[in-house]
């Protein structure tokens, strides 16, 4: 799905209101009727004596506001709106909707700067419709000190509409002081960037999109840098590559992984299973000598080569010649044999694809002249404690993504930068960021996981972007549905692997999307 910026936003909700004929009002009618909706759905209505607190601002997302107010109202809900006088200046669409509100019973009352907060009922729902997408200044200092007083208030749940009021959606906050914290917020047909990154976290809340009937037509011809990964793009990758009645295990690839040290042999058995879970037809692997019993005894399917020192790689050596990819680095160490080993085999592999992991990049980030010998689309899977030591620290989320895309460009390499939505950089400059995964994946091995399944579609010969995206997509979604099962704090790494068939399972299932919905996707 195309992540969009505030022009294209407009330009859609243009485009929408010019094809149907429809005007600004009716579209802010659909989006208020979206968000109600939902609330119904959710069973926010369910419980009738529970109060709506409505904030709104002068624009058009306080008209949004007003929309929902009324339809609230008219459901039979009890309903205060809260006028927040910010700037004097009213959208056209704002007083058409203000005018109907006026008509009915409906509690409305205006706070001007300056005016004595008001005593606002903690046992409520508060719905913030303030701010839009528009909003970019910091706001005055009254209107700090108010967000302030909202965010500190123990509300039932707070509803943001389209974004918390206070969010820039295209660039960087020097301070977070007036931005609404928002439980859930609803916004409209496309994620916003600032949703996806880890700084606005406690005010963006849960999201969830909210259809408002954009033309696909239109979408279809935007130009975009920044995606959104869901099923129904995993699905346009993996129908490419749907098994054959006739095939054999070298149909589907030859992969490799190297990597381990004693104590640490662990890592290269989960990234293995991994590997095979992820399709792969035929799986070598090489160990130091210490790990040859332990991959021989937990799996028997792979091809076991050792190195000639007991406790660490010494000499990378690759016996067959038909190799697909490779992946490299998990539990390896950094013993400085093993440094030079990597170093020399970076020398000699100039055309078998890898993915590059753990200790690996920690070789990579104390001798970033190695970079250079990387070939050409290189995958590289740091956490951001990894990455900052390949590139430098950085002050926001804003400036983390400026030196993903630099890096990916620079090198010709593509990163994946690990995490809640885990965002894929590209050597043209596009980001993707994934949808799934929960936070009991954050433990140990989840990432050698990771690893074994982006290799192992890299060698069943899709491309390295083609294998980010199944990788990060599907290792995220076995953990979701491992998480369903168990619960978030007992996941292990091994529950992600033996959770991956589920996860191809719902994506095999996806033979009824309507083909219009892939449109959104850059195919």
């Amino acid at each position: 799905m195309k992540i969009l910026s505030l022009d294209q936003i407009r330009k859609a909700d243009q485009y929408c209101i010019d094809s149907e004929s429809i005007s600004y009002v009716q579209l802010m009618e659909r989006a208020a009727k979206g968000c109600f909706d939902w609330i119904i759905n959710n069973k926010y209505l369910k419980i009738k004596k529970i109060p709506f607190i409505v904030l709104v601002g002068n624009g058009n997302n306080g008209g949004d506001g007003l929309s929902l107010s009324y339809m609230l109202y008219s459901c039979g809900a009890t309903v205060s709106i809260y006028e927040l006088n910010i700037s004097n200046h009213f959208s056209n669409e704002f007083l058409i909707n203000k005018n109907k509100i006026l008509q009915h019973k409906i509690s409305f009352l205006t706070i001007n700067e300056g005016s004595k907060f008001p005593i606002l009922n903690q046992e409520s729902y508060l719905i913030d419709a303030i701010f839009g997408i528009g909003f970019n200044r910091p706001i005055h200092q009254y209107w700090k000190h108010f967000f302030r007083y909202i965010n500190k208030k123990k509300f039932k749940a707070v509803i943001s509409i389209d974004v918390p009021s206070g969010l820039f959606i295209e660039k960087n906050h020097e301070n977070f002081e007036g931005i609404i914290k928002a439980t859930h917020t609803l916004t409209f047909q496309v994620p916003k960037l600032s949703f996806l990154l880890p700084d606005y976290e406690n005010y963006v809340g849960k999201w969830y999109l909210i259809n408002i009937g954009w033309k696909i037509d239109f979408i279809r011809k935007i130009q975009v840098h920044n995606y959104y990964i869901d099923n129904a793009y995993i699905h346009t990758i993996y129908k490419k590559k749907i098994r054959k009645k006739f095939s054999h295990k070298g149909n589907y690839g030859h992969g490799m992984i190297i990597g381990g040290s004693f104590g640490m042999i662990g890592s290269v058995v989960l990234s293995a299973t991994a590997s095979f879970r992820s399709g792969i037809g035929k799986l070598s692997v090489y160990v130091p000598y210490c790990g040859y019993q332990i991959i021989q005894n937990t799996l028997p399917e792979a091809i076991v080569n050792t190195d000639i020192k007991e406790h660490y790689i010494s000499n990378i050596v690759i016996s067959n010649k038909n190799i697909n990819a490779i992946g490299i680095g998990m539990g390896m160490g950094v013993h400085p044999k093993t440094v030079y080993a990597l170093e020399s085999f970076l020398l000699k592999n100039k055309k078998i694809p890898m993915v590059i992991d753990a200790d690996a990049i920690n070789i990579l980030s104390h001798q970033l002249q190695l970079l250079d010998l990387l070939p050409k689309e290189t995958i590289l899977t740091p956490h951001p404690k990894e990455f900052q030591r390949l590139s430098k620290s950085w002050k926001n989320d804003y400036e983390k993504l400026h030196l993903l895309k630099e890096m990916s460009k620079k090198y010709t390499i593509f990163i994946v930068l690990k995490g809640a939505h885990s965002v894929i950089s590209t050597p043209n400059g596009d980001l993707y960021f994934n949808s799934t995964g929960n936070p009991g994946m954050a433990t140990a091995g989840s990432g050698d996981v990771l690893t074994g399944m982006i290799m192992s579609f890299l060698s069943q010969g899709f491309s390295p972007k083609e294998s980010c995206i199944m990788g990060v997509y599907l290792h995220g979604l076995s953990g979701d549905i491992a998480s369903k099962k168990l619960n978030e704090e007992s996941i292990i790494a091994n529950d992600i692997i033996n959770h991956i068939g589920e996860a191809y399972l719902k994506n095999k299932n996806l033979n009824d999307i309507n083909e219009t919905t892939l449109d959104f996707f850059d195919l």
